[in-house]
């Protein structure tokens, strides 16, 4: 089973799949630069807590965990068979973690009406560098130009962030995520934010990614 094969499908086990190993790539001609995603391994551990605990990260995230701590977090999302725990790449800089799942597995299919192949997103940037609004638009049209990709019958992709996130909705808003509601999880008072495929390739894709990937 080949990373590219779990990616694509549901229930595989990560075990499977080589940690460390890049998954898909993009080049963003919005950005000039080649958007990627690796499956997370050891030697980003230093990296990530760095990231988690950072105040602005740990605000919304609240991991701001020791190395231990948080290898056990990440060793749970390794061995779900419904998540990807990836760093995002732009050009050759890590500079994101991200989180990408099959919603109808996940605690967020009690909320909403999930179809079996909806995909939902965590993320955060960690590096300042790579931070603002442009840089946004790029990656993110890439990682989801990449998800729908993946698996051609994945028609929606959603996220959960904090309802007091508002720069990030106002940003996946841009992108065509668009704020259906607010709900309580049992541990934050959750947004849902949802895109649609079809939207997405015809008032997105055009503007911020291009026509081309690898996967």
């Amino acid at each position: 089973m080949t990373l590219s094969e779990f990616w694509t499908k549901q229930n595989v086990h990560i075990g499977a799949c080589q940690m460390g190993a890049e998954l898909a790539y993009h080049h963003n001609t919005f950005l000039d630069k080649r958007f990627s995603i690796k499956l997370i391994c050891l030697d980003d551990l230093p990296r990530l807590c760095r990231w988690m605990n950072d105040p602005r990260v740990a605000h919304f995230w609240q991991q701001a965990w020791s190395e231990e701590k948080q290898w056990q977090y990440l060793s749970d999302k390794l061995a779900d068979a419904h998540t990807l725990p990836l760093i995002g790449y732009l050009d050759q800089q890590p500079f994101a973690y991200l989180e990408v799942y099959w919603a109808a597995e996940d605690k967020l299919a009690h909320y909403y009406e999930a179809s079996v192949y909806d995909r939902g997103i965590h993320l955060l940037v960690g590096e300042q560098s790579c931070r603002g609004p442009e840089n946004f638009r790029g990656w993110m049209t890439s990682l989801s130009h990449l998800i729908y990709q993946s698996q051609p019958q994945t028609q929606r992709i959603v996220l959960e962030p904090r309802a007091d996130n508002a720069r990030l909705m106002t940003r996946m808003a841009e992108l065509g995520y668009d704020k259906q509601f607010e709900f309580d999880f049992p541990h934050k008072r959750a947004a849902l934010l949802m895109a649609h495929k079809a939207h997405f390739y015809k008032h997105i894709f055009t503007t911020y990614g291009e026509r081309e990937s690898v996967i």
